[in-house]
C-alpha cells in the first residue's frame, strides 16, 4: 500500500473523532456565509413529477424504465476562464522578453492533498469579471502530481476538460434529434463543433445519454488535440507569452484523455443537474482516479522531476523558451498511454513507492456506437489564423480544417519535433 493510502486513511480515522465538532462548524459557516454563497449558475429540476412516480410504481424497471427526455437535460453555460497550468519542469525559471527575471520559480508540484476543490469554469485568466470559487472562497490546487500507474499529470488539463466534456455533453443531449453547431472561443483559429440529427429509431433505443456522453467525449477529446496543435504553431491565451513549451509535454493528452473519460461518471440527470452537485461528483471521481494511478507525495514528485532533467526537460532554459522542453507524447488515437518514468531513471525514494515495474494504465474511449462512427455525426470545425495559414502543413491543407486532417497535422508536427530535439523526442526513453 502506497504511502499516500496510508496518509489517507489515518486522516479519515481522525476525521471521523471530531465530526460532531466539523458539523458545527459547518453550521455555524453556513449562517455566516448565506448572504455571501454566489448563486449556482445552473440548476435542473430536482423534485420528481407525478409522472415520475408513476414509472416507478408501475414498471418493473421503475426509474430506469423511462429515457431521458431532451427538455429535462439541463442547460450548462459555456466556459469562459483558463485554468494557468503547467509548464513541465519544477523550479522553473522565467524572462520577460529576453529580461531574465531573477529571484523567482515555479514550483509546479503538488502533492496529492492539495488538490484542492473542483469549480466548474475555474480560473485565474478569464473573459469575465468573476474567478472561479467554490461557496466557500476554496479555490482548486492544481499542479503537476506524478502517479506510478498515470506518469505525470496536470490536474488543470483534467479540469478543463472534464469541464468541456461536460458541456458538449448536455448540449449535444439537448439538440440530439435535430443537431446543432457549437460556437467555441477562438483558439488558432474559430473553433466549432456542428453535429448532425440522429435518427430517431437510434434515440429511442439507447437513450439520450448514452448516445450523447460518448460521443461529447470523442469531440472532446478531438477539442484538446487541437488545443495542442494551435499552442505548437504559436498560439497563447497571452500575446506576449508564447505556450510552445507546452504544446504536447509529456503530460498533456494523457491528463486530457483523464479529464475527458471522467464525464462518464457525470450523468446529466443526476450528477450534472445542478452545478454544486456536478463539482461534489467530480471531485470524489478525480480523488479516486487519482487513488487508482497511485500519487506520489510531493517530495517524492519533485524527485521524479528532476530525474528526467535533461532527458523531458531542460531546467537550464526559462519559460517561455520552447527548447524548456526536450520530449513530447504526440499520441492522439483513441487510446494512451503514459509515460512512466524509465527504469534507467527512476530513484530509490520512487522505485519505494511504485514498485521496480509499474503497470501503466492505458485510457480509451469509444469513436462509434452501434456500428455508426462518432465522426459521421459530429465534427470540429476550425478556420485558421493568419499565423497558422502561413505555416506547413496549413499552407497546403488550407485554412479550413477538421479532426479528420489531424493526422495529417500531427505527422508534420512529429517531423518538426525530430529535427529540432532530435530523432527519439517523441519517445519516453
Amino acid at each position: 500500500m502506497s504511502n499516500w493510502r496510508t496518509r489517507r486513511r489515518n486522516q479519515q480515522r481522525d476525521a471521523r473523532g471530531s465530526e460532531a465538532a466539523i458539523r458545527l462548524g459547518l453550521a455555524i459557516l453556513l449562517v455566516l456565509t448565506a448572504g455571501c454563497a454566489k448563486p449556482p449558475r445552473w440548476a435542473g429540476r430536482e423534485k420528481p413529477s407525478p409522472a415520475d412516480a408513476a414509472v416507478l410504481l408501475e414498471s418493473e424497471a421503475g426509474q430506469s424504465a423511462r429515457n431521458l427526455m431532451q427538455e429535462e437535460v439541463v442547460e450548462i453555460p459555456i466556459r469562459e476562464r483558463l485554468r494557468p497550468c503547467c509548464a513541465f519542469g519544477t523550479g522553473l525559471k522565467i524572462r520577460v522578453g529576453a529580461v531574465p527575471i531573477p529571484g523567482f520559480s515555479i514550483g509546479n508540484i503538488i502533492d496529492p492533498d492539495e488538490v484542492g476543490p473542483h469549480t466548474y469554469d475555474s480560473g485565474a485568466l478569464t473573459r469575465s469579471s468573476q474567478a472561479g470559487s467554490s461557496a466557500f472562497g476554496q479555490r482548486e490546487g492544481n499542479g503537476l502530481l506524478y502517479t506510478c500507474r498515470g506518469g505525470f499529470i496536470d490536474t488543470a488539463h483534467v479540469r478543463d476538460y472534464v469541464d468541456w466534456t461536460v458541456y458538449l455533453g448536455v448540449t449535444l443531449a439537448r439538440n440530439l434529434s435535430t443537431g446543432t453547431t457549437i460556437e467555441f472561443p477562438d483558439e488558432g483559429g474559430q473553433r466549432r463543433v456542428v453535429s448532425q440529427p440522429i435518427p430517431q429509431d437510434a434515440i429511442d433505443r439507447y437513450g439520450i445519454a448514452r448516445i450523447a456522453a460518448p460521443m461529447a467525449q470523442w469531440i472532446g477529446f478531438q477539442l484538446s488535440i487541437w488545443h495542442e496543435i494551435a499552442t505548437w504553431y504559436g498560439w497563447s491565451w497571452t500575446k506576449t507569452f508564447p505556450e510552445t513549451a507546452s504544446a504536447f509535454s509529456p503530460e498533456d493528452l494523457y491528463s486530457n484523455i483523464l479529464g475527458v473519460k471522467l464525464t462518464a461518471a457525470l450523468v446529466p440527470r443526476s450528477s450534472a443537474r445542478t452545478e454544486y452537485l456536478y463539482n461534489s461528483t467530480v471531485d470524489s471521481w478525480l480523488e479516486a482516479m487519482l487513488e487508482y494511478l497511485e500519487p506520489v507525495p510531493k517530495s517524492v514528485g519533485v524527485e521524479a522531476m528532476r530525474s528526467v532533467d535533461q532527458h523531458w526537460w531542460d531546467s537550464n532554459r526559462r519559460l517561455p523558451d520552447k527548447e524548456l522542453t526536450l520530449r513530447r507524447h504526440f499520441e492522439i488515437e483513441d487510446r494512451v498511454t503514459p509515460w512512466l518514468i524509465p527504469a534507467a531513471l527512476t530513484s530509490e525514494s520512487l522505485r519505494k513507492v511504485c514498485g521496480d515495474n509499474p503497470k501503466p494504465v492505458t485510457i480509451s474511449i469509444s469513436d462509434g456506437i452501434m456500428g455508426e462512427k462518432f465522426s459521421d455525426w459530429v465534427r470540429l470545425e476550425i478556420e485558421v489564423d493568419d499565423n497558422l495559414a502561413a505555416q506547413a502543413p496549413f499552407t497546403e491543407i488550407g485554412r479550413s480544417v477538421t479532426q479528420a486532417d489531424f493526422p495529417r497535422i500531427i505527422e508534420a508536427i512529429r517531423e518538426q519535433n525530430r529535427e529540432e530535439f532530435g530523432p527519439g523526442a517523441d519517445q519516453p526513453n
